[in-house]
């Protein structure tokens, strides 16, 4: 499916060198957005980002998916890091978005389509439940690593970023695939019926 496959080596490279990425680096991807609550949760999503930085080499890349809302809370997080970061201005389109997040060793999102994207190239995610449509994704593809955005906390973003990255080449992940893609050829199936 267009939606779920990778754009391809070259596009993948040009994305991540356009946005001003190493194709070669080590990056651990947050999609935030402004919310209620955001602000005070801020802080952990920083010292999250520092620890990681620190223990695994990760380089947070901070990933915008709406460009009119997202980056104010790219960059209320990214004030707060003594660590180097990239704030990437957003992509302009889903193949890049989608390149961008498969070369991510992580991602920590509150966008569903962050978390879609990433979920449909087998990368490792966290996700950070805002609306009940995130927990229900990620209850659908089998993925039990998120937290509410009230409950978060550094200690709890380092602990499922940690334990995802150890089961990225797992069965787990490889489920969660197969269940976009199953769901995604259902859903061309049914729309072609009514078309």
């Amino acid at each position: 499916s267009r939606t779920l496959d990778g754009p391809g080596e070259d596009r993948t490279e040009s994305a991540l060198l356009t946005a001003g990425l190493d194709p070669k680096g080590d990056y651990l991807c947050f999609a935030l957005r402004p919310w209620t609550g955001f602000e005070e949760k801020a802080e952990a999503f920083a010292r999250a980002a520092e620890t990681l930085s620190r223990e695994m080499g990760l380089t947070p890349v901070f990933l915008p998916i709406d460009q009119s809302r997202d980056p104010a809370a790219a960059e209320l997080v990214a004030k707060k890091l003594g660590i180097p970061y990239h704030v990437l201005p957003g992509a302009s389109d889903r193949e890049s978005v989608t390149a961008i997040l498969s070369r991510m060793k992580a991602v920590v999102s509150m966008r569903l389509h962050g978390l879609i994207f990433a979920a449909g190239q087998g990368v490792p995610l966290v996700g950070v439940v805002y609306d009940p449509k995130v927990r229900a994704f990620l209850r659908y593809i089998g993925q039990d690593r998120y937290v509410d955005l009230e409950d978060v906390t550094a200690e709890g973003l380092c602990a499922m970023v940690r334990s995802a990255l150890a089961e990225s080449d797992g069965e787990s992940q490889a489920q969660a695939v197969a269940r976009l893609r199953d769901l995604d050829r259902v859903n061309r199936e049914v729309l072609r019926r009514y078309l």
